[in-house]
């Protein structure tokens, strides 16, 4: 029976009307207030009214935004337990321009943004009435609403054959803070509930390339940023031959790597789309004539299937060349300048020299000892402070520590580092945990069912390419990923840490089953009115069923 019944579809589109009222932008302390409304929420329902232990907040450690998970449980029969997870925070609206003030009200947003200059498609979508608009009514305040509806209403089922346990998590859009968290949080959950998890179910939005075909997901893509500093050697730039202009290698590091499709990963069908450079500049604080002593940039790694281990040993190998081809061209035009001034060629000095942040760490501690620790740690402290303040970045900030570093080593010459900065998402997709092959035969009875009772159908994919937090519900090749993140991370259990081994225990298979949505942190952000309060729901419902 398809449960998008008329009292349900008007419950997700009055929660989500409500969830979308409360402005909750993404690393400010508005996190907290929508973390407020949806534990009030629960707490009103009267189921928890009389299970007042199956509810609560779960404090993220060390959060400076002191944000929290709020966490829901309907208990029925046995042990067997899907989880459902959503964020609740949302980006910012300034995009939205002087509708700013509307963006979170999508009754009279829906009235005015047909007076923004808005292409065709999305004012045909405007007219047609069929999408509300909004800052999170895709991204994914309907997709919560859809949960914690259905969480209303198997609350009230006093025969219901297993458990939901839902978590609202904060700081998706950032760095997943909340579902760090919310994964010790599970195993926390699992033991003192006596819970089986058979499955989880992220509601995140998903966007069609065909009106009539959806997608769902079992996995989603990972991420690794890799940082990468270049030390030169300062000179001026009279006698520029004496010194190592950084900038020159840093480019051709960009230049080697910006959307090359050979550092793609193919599974099948599914390609990871290719790295791209989100900042590379030089380190120079003021302007003298000289060249700049060093530069740094980051950029985003998309992975299906490589590790940590493989990406460090693409990046040494990728650097190693741009390193020897820069010397190389430099020594060309030195000899043809040397001729010019009728002098016999010379060799300049520069040999390749390439090392990851574990290895200048450690030989930092071999030159220094205790004194580079004591400077290294004060250092962290002060950039806790800074980032705090929106001094400083969490990414920008790896190249003052790995600048510390270099401080202590006895060797002054031009080298590259390649580090990690946060966050990191492990990539996952069930077809890599084992023991899901009755799980993921689910995807086709979804189909099924839609074909049924939508005439539509459902489009299975491997890998979520938008990054979520289906990442930390397992971990895949621990062995190649706990060893190699850890210590080329600069900020690792300073300010950033993965619950390595809670993913391990969880080893969860997980889909992204949500609502058809367009424009993501687009101020057109809109989600399918129909699919929101009666498809996606059912499709949701079905699932929940078939993994009980």
């Amino acid at each position: 029976m398809i449960t998008g019944e008329d009292n349900l579809s008007k419950r997700i589109e009055e929660i989500m009307m409500e969830l979308v009222s409360v402005k909750s932008d993404t690393g400010t302390s508005e996190e907290r207030e929508i973390e407020k409304y949806i534990y009030q929420w629960f707490k009103n329902l009267e189921y928890f009214k009389h299970n007042s232990d199956y509810f609560g907040k779960y404090s993220l450690k060390d959060d400076y935004l002191n944000r929290s998970v709020v966490w829901a449980l309907v208990k029925g029969n046995g042990k067997n337990t899907v989880v459902f997870l959503h964020h609740h925070d949302a980006v910012d609206v300034y995009d939205y321009g002087v509708l700013s003030d509307y963006a979170c009200n999508p009754k009279v947003l829906n009235e005015k943004i047909g007076s923004m200059p808005i292409s065709e498609e999305v004012r045909y979508d405007l007219e047609s009435g069929e999408w509300i608009f909004g800052r999170g009514t895709c991204d994914m305040k309907g997709g919560a609403a859809i949960q914690m509806a259905l969480m209303e209403k198997y609350s009230k089922d006093e025969n219901f054959q297993g458990n939901i346990l839902l978590l609202s998590v904060p700081d998706e859009e950032s760095l997943s803070a909340g579902m760090r968290g919310g994964a010790e949080l599970l195993k926390e959950l699992k033991d003192r509930f006596s819970l089986d998890y058979t499955a989880l179910i992220n509601s995140e939005p998903h966007q069609r390339d065909h009106r009539d075909t959806g997608i769902i997901y079992e996995g989603s893509v990972g991420k690794t940023m890799p940082v990468v500093y270049v030390r030169g050697k300062k000179t001026h730039i009279g006698d520029i031959f004496q010194g190592f202009n950084a900038v020159v290698l840093l480019s051709e590091i960009v230049k080697r790597t910006e959307l090359n499709p050979d550092l793609s990963d193919v599974v099948g069908n599914e390609v990871s789309p290719p790295p791209s450079w989100s900042f590379a500049r030089d380190g120079k604080e003021s302007y003298d004539a000289s060249i700049p002593p060093s530069a740094g940039g980051y950029f985003s790694i998309l992975t299906m299937t490589r590790t940590p281990k493989d990406i460090l040993e693409q990046l040494k190998n990728i650097s190693q060349d741009a390193f020897e081809s820069v010397i190389k061209e430099m020594n060309e035009k030195y000899k043809v300048f040397r001729e010019k001034a009728g002098k016999k060629a010379e060799k300049l000095p520069w040999k390749s020299n390439v090392k990851t942040f574990a290895e200048i760490y450690e030989e930092a501690i071999k030159d220094s000892g205790d004194k580079f620790i004591d400077d290294f740690n004060k250092t962290v402290k002060k950039l806790e402070e800074d980032i705090k303040d929106n001094k400083i970045n969490i990414p920008e900030s790896n190249f003052v520590l790995i600048k510390k570093v270099l401080e202590y080593i006895n060797d002054l010459s031009p080298v590259v580092i390649i580090a990690f900065s946060p966050p990191y998402y492990p990539h996952i997709a069930n077809l890599n945990i084992e023991g899901t092959d009755s799980t993921i035969k689910l995807t086709e009875k979804l189909n099924n069912f839609a074909k049924d009772n939508f005439n539509e159908s459902y489009e299975k994919r491997n890998y979520f390419m938008g990054i979520s937090d289906l990442s930390y519900a397992a971990l895949n090749d621990s062995d190649e990923v706990i060893p190699y993140i850890g210590p080329n991370m600069p900020l690792w259990e300073k300010l950033y840490t993965v619950p390595f081994e809670a993913m391990k225990e969880l080893n969860l298979p997980s889909f992204i089953i949500g609502p058809w949505g367009k424009d993501l942190h687009k101020f057109t952000e809109r989600v399918h009115r129909r699919d929101l309060i009666e498809k996606a729901p059912a499709v949701i419902e079905f699932a929940l069923n078939e993994l009980l």
